[in-house]
């Protein structure tokens, strides 16, 4: 397998076809359209560890002659023969490389798999208030009212008081005595405004974050005509998903109606709080920011029941919005899968699996006549990318690490 590669960067190796892919931290991107203002999803080969580095340079290189192609199920690479290809044993774990163009006929090739992501540290509560400015905190306690006030500490001074509901907090006040008002009062509830019904606002993580799941998957938001009021539902058939959704609102302590395919509840400051978080529609549906900080077990428990609502047994989940497509192409890095996925029109089906594939050179790799142009791709401190074309994606080598 030779070629002729004609730039001028003779220090640079290798390269990808224009329509290669890599996963970046905006999701996949075309290899000809990435800048120095890019960031990629990397491994590190000694240590299998996850990580993200910026691009350095990608260039155009000028070729004629025979592209490797490496293509099956799971994998769609074509590259320059020099390319370097990480890859494992059934009995060596380790990563080694090869030249594309130098791959042995009979041997069994692994690709990479069994990474390690990055851990971040046990979240035992989700707290909204953490990321919300317009709110007020309502306070019930079973003392007298001058009872209660006399227990607050200096400074710590309600915006407004209700005979009926209680001591009203501004965000500023609330956050800066969160503890002192937590220990005195014997119940506080979150409300958007004056004559708003009030919620709870404090959950335990794994709960939140499986409302979040359910909400992306099933969940909805509607605002009232002529009322600053929304209605946040989340649309449920199956009796296996209802009972866990009932339990799950139950415990978080919202006051919700029930109907054969829908639970839902009022508020207006969850509705604007989830379509901030999530977006407001099915098209424009996105990971919530908090998730990608999640530890491993929380992010698996969350992709569940991501799975449990739009996917299937089979590990494809369905959906309409782009932005969620990319997203979820780089959260299954973050649990040990490569993206795999097919666009039909509007509708993205990804595919996600933790399978320890490979390939063999005599099925699955051959030549292909190419003139034009491949792309040499560097990157900060790495040397190993994700790489892909038609929506196969496998760890590959880059041209240079910098």
């Amino acid at each position: 397998m030779t070629g002729n590669p004609e730039g001028d960067n003779t220090d640079r190796t290798g390269g990808f076809s224009p329509d290669t892919k890599v996963i970046t931290a905006d999701g996949p991107k075309l290899v000809a359209e990435l800048s120095e203002s890019d960031v990629l999803y990397t491994l590190d080969p000694s240590t299998k560890q996850l990580g993200r580095s910026p691009v350095t340079a990608v260039e155009p290189a000028s070729f004629s002659g025979s592209l490797v192609n490496i293509q099956g199920k799971r994998c769609d690479l074509l590259v320059h023969p020099d390319q370097r290809l990480p890859f494992c044993t059934k009995s060596i774990d380790s990563v080694r490389f090869q030249r594309a163009d130098d791959l042995h006929e009979r041997f069994d090739y692994k690709f990479v798999n069994g990474w390690t992501a990055p851990s971040y540290p046990e979240t035992e509560f989700i707290d909204i208030t953490d990321f919300l400015d317009e709110y007020e905190i309502r306070t019930t306690s079973e003392v007298h009212g001058h009872t209660f006030r006399a227990a607050l500490p200096e400074g710590c001074q309600p915006c407004r008081r209700n005979s009926h509901t209680g001591y009203y907090f501004d965000p500023q006040t609330f956050k800066g005595y969160q503890q002192e008002l937590e220990s005195v009062a014997d119940e506080l509830t979150i409300v958007g405004g004056a004559s708003q019904r009030s919620r709870p606002y404090r959950f335990a993580a794994e709960d939140f974050v499986a409302f979040l799941g359910w909400f992306i998957t099933e969940g909805s938001v509607t605002w009232r005509k002529n009322r600053d009021t929304a209605i946040v539902q989340i649309a449920q058939e199956k009796p296996e998903h209802r009972e866990t959704i009932q339990s799950l609102l139950t415990r978080m302590g919202f006051d919700f109606q029930s109907t054969s395919d829908s639970f839902q509840f009022g508020s207006s400051l969850y509705g604007r709080f989830l379509t901030s978080l999530c977006g407001e529609s099915s098209k424009e549906r996105r990971l919530p920011s908090l998730v990608w900080s999640l530890p491993t077990e929380q992010k698996r428990a969350f992709f569940e029941t991501l799975m449990a609502g739009d996917g299937n047994s089979d590990g494809t989940y369905y959906t309409v919005s782009e932005r969620l497509a990319r997203d979820l192409c780089q959260f299954g890095l973050f649990l040990g899968m490569k993206p795999r996925y097919i666009r039909r029109g509007d509708l993205w089906e990804l595919y996600f699996s933790e399978r320890n594939d490979g390939f063999t050179p005599k099925a699955n790799v051959r030549t292909v006549q190419s003139e034009g142009e491949v792309y040499r791709l560097s990157v900060e401190g790495s040397s190993v990318v994700m790489a892909g074309r038609n929506g196969r994606f496998q760890w590959c080598g880059v041209s240079t690490t910098c």
